[in-house]
């Protein structure tokens, strides 16, 4: 098997673009954020997250709701925990993983690539780890267990557009980071932009979010759908028996503007608030942790948290 790479139409390629329209249409510069990733460790909660400052994408990070950074937000962090970052200087999405040894890695993808080289790749430090097949298409995301990597992605094929040519997402993938890859099934009429995350449990259950248009992920082999209206499932965590799948859902079945952000508790929906999106989900015990933004547009996102549904705002 080879490899290639990454996110499709992307959460934060919209973010980014929405960000810049908006700032070319008004005499003030652009300054939208908004959470990731969250965990609580030793009674802390950290946040991670994306900032777009006049066009300038960063990583940030809060510490018990006050900005941190990343020398101690890692060190605050629990061994075996990965958090995403923003992009870097090359487009590419990032992932920071604490080891058990605590030793610090980055996992990095690029973004959908407009090319027709047959390989699919990903980047670990300064490693270029490719995946031993030929094929077009994207690794996209990951998750590590016990710090073992699994990753799921998408195949594609080569299509051309005015704007020139392109790899259109044709069928997700789940990978265990050597000999198994399996296709994840998907009707003829889903339009699939790709995948959002990846959970593998401690029964070896796979979770996969799927970018169709629809809530829903997939267990294994099963696509679980969520809702009939537009939304997306951007992280899935399983906490004892209960599966827990967080994202945002559309009450006017629009794709673009004020969407509720939500969380799903074995396939209940859980409503946390309108003009919002929830990106990240972690459990402590009997409290419910979501990393998200509210506003009813990228540009004007502005990054918080919910505690059992109760919203703390994160300075910008």
């Amino acid at each position: 098997m080879k490899i290639y790479r990454a996110f499709l139409l992307l959460i934060i390629s919209f973010l980014i673009i929405s960000c810049e329209k908006e700032n070319k249409n008004s005499s003030k510069f652009t300054n939208c954020s908004g959470a990731y990733s969250i965990v609580v460790n030793n009674g802390q909660v950290l946040v991670s997250g994306w900032k777009n400052l006049d066009s300038k994408l960063s990583t940030v990070y809060w510490i018990d709701s006050f900005k941190s950074d990343s020398s101690a937000f890692t060190t605050a962090l629990s061994q075996g925990y990965i958090y995403k970052g923003s992009v870097d200087e090359q487009n590419r999405i990032t992932y920071v993983h604490k080891s058990l040894t605590g030793k610090v890695e980055t996992y990095k993808f690029d973004q959908r690539l407009i090319t027709e080289r047959e390989e699919l790749f990903y980047h670990k430090g300064n490693e270029l780890v490719k995946m031993d097949t030929s094929a077009l298409g994207a690794i996209i995301t990951m998750c590590l267990v016990e710090d073992k990597p699994y990753f799921a992605g998408c195949f594609g094929e080569l299509v051309t557009q005015e704007s020139g040519k392109t790899v259109a997402f044709k069928t997700p993938f789940f990978w265990d980071g050597g000999s198994t890859l399996i296709e994840l099934p998907l009707s003829n009429s889903a339009w699939l932009r790709g995948v959002s995350s990846i959970y593998v449990d401690k029964e070896n259950n796979r979770y996969v979010g799927g970018l169709i248009g629809l809530p829903m992920y997939w267990k294994n082999s099963n696509p679980v759908i969520l809702e009939t209206l537009y939304g997306e499932v951007n992280q899935i965590t399983v906490s004892g028996a209960d599966v827990y799948a967080v994202g945002l859902y559309n009450k006017f079945n629009s794709n673009s503007t004020a969407h509720t952000a939500c969380y799903w508790k074995n396939r209940e929906r859980i409503d946390l608030e309108d003009n919002a999106q929830a990106y990240g989900i972690y459990i402590d015990g009997n409290d419910i942790y979501v990393a998200g933004s509210i506003g009813d547009v990228p540009a004007r996102y502005k990054p918080c948290y919910w505690k059992n549904g109760i919203r703390v705002d994160l300075a910008i």
